[in-house]
């Protein structure tokens, strides 16, 4: 019987193809477009030194975070991925998750440390980029995390 499920789950696409090609593309452009979107940084870390320490704190905890989510573990997952390790697929979905995770609590914490300024200086937390970035941790986790949980290709392709 072992032998028909290790046969059974090798039948079927193997290997870095298919619909799995898009997710592929997304972890190469996420860290380009994370580094480009850095530069929007310079203008509040000149002016670290009119934010009360919690906005400081925030700031840096913020870019820290980001260089996470959208630099290295990126290229961590690519790495895995080109190794077809076992361990992509799961850390993808972490991954995915902490997205949507950090982009809500992200704007939650920006309401409370700096709602004021906002009002004040009638700027919106919720932009057109804000919206965009959150509408794509939401496809990272409707689309891709069931296709990481479910798909053969998948299944096949990440053993090592």
């Amino acid at each position: 019987m072992s032998n028909a499920n290790s046969t059974e789950a090798a039948a079927g696409p193997v290997g870095i193809g298919g619909w799995l090609i898009l997710p592929v593309i997304g972890l190469f452009l996420t860290p380009i477009q994370g580094l480009a979107q850095m530069g929007d940084y310079s203008g509040l870390i000149k002016n670290m030194q009119y934010l009360t320490a919690a906005q400081g704190g925030f700031v840096w905890l913020e870019i820290v975070a980001n260089l996470v989510i959208v630099v290295a573990m990126p290229i961590f997952l690519l790495v895995q991925l080109f190794q077809r390790k076992a361990l992509f697929p799961k850390a993808y979905v972490v991954w995915a998750v902490a997205n949507i995770a950090f982009e809500f609590l992200d704007l939650i914490v920006a309401q409370v440390l700096f709602g004021e300024i906002f009002e004040k200086s009638d700027t919106k937390l919720i932009d057109g980029d804000t919206l965009k970035s959150i509408l794509r941790s939401l496809i990272l986790v409707v689309v891709w995390v069931p296709y990481m949980l479910n798909s053969v290709r998948v299944r096949n392709t990440f053993t090592a």
